[in-house]
């Protein structure tokens, strides 16, 4: 059975759950894989989470597991991915990870530069661009999709959409496509 684990992590108010929760909708409801054109493979996906006493402010980490058969057992130990949105983040989740791990930093909020296999992304920064930081976890999404290839960008695109109010929308189809687009950039720098 093959499984993949991520982690989400930052400071409360980001959206660090929101995150997790579109990544495992998009894997187990909207991604269906097929083998061939009459048979679809279903694929498994657990979201956990934990946050601080302090819902703004505090730490936030949300651990989704997918795989292609069933799970017996629902924690992250080791991420294979682990997205860091804050410096505090970094410091709480950002050590003792695996070697092969691959790190997706907030660009503007970290300021660490660990070793290994790490990308850097300005979502804060591009968010603002955007009109409101609000987005920045959408943008590192669009960037996370792209670079990991977990889920399929039309699955990513209808989960978020279903877990964000009407009214935004527009916005957050903005930045699924800007975070996209610094994905694409990121992929390349690492190609050359």
């Amino acid at each position: 059975m093959n499984a993949i684990e991520i982690r989400f992590s930052g400071f409360g108010g980001q959206g660090i759950i929101l995150m997790g929760i579109a990544v495992a909708r998009a894997a187990s409801l909207y991604d269906k894989k097929s083998s061939s054109a009459m048979q679809a493979l279903h694929r498994y996906a657990i979201q956990t989470q934990s946050y601080g006493p302090s819902a703004r402010g505090g730490h936030s980490k949300c651990d989704v597991k997918i795989t292609d058969g069933e799970m017996y057992y629902p924690f992250v130990d080791q991420p294979d991915i682990i997205v860091i949105m804050s410096e505090q983040a970094f410091r709480k989740y950002g050590v003792d990870l695996k070697e092969s791990a691959l790190m997706l930093i907030e660009d503007d909020l970290v300021r660490e530069n660990p070793e290994g296999r790490v990308v850097r992304i300005p979502a804060t920064r591009t968010a603002e661009a955007l009109g409101t930081r609000i987005v920045a976890n959408v943008v590192m999404l669009g960037a996370f999709q792209v670079i990991t290839n977990v889920v399929s960008w039309d699955a990513l695109v209808k989960s978020v959409l279903d877990l964000v109010p009407e009214v935004t929308h527009e916005l957050n189809r903005k930045a699924l496509e800007r975070g996209k687009e610094l994905g694409k950039e990121a992929v390349k720098r690492v190609e050359e």
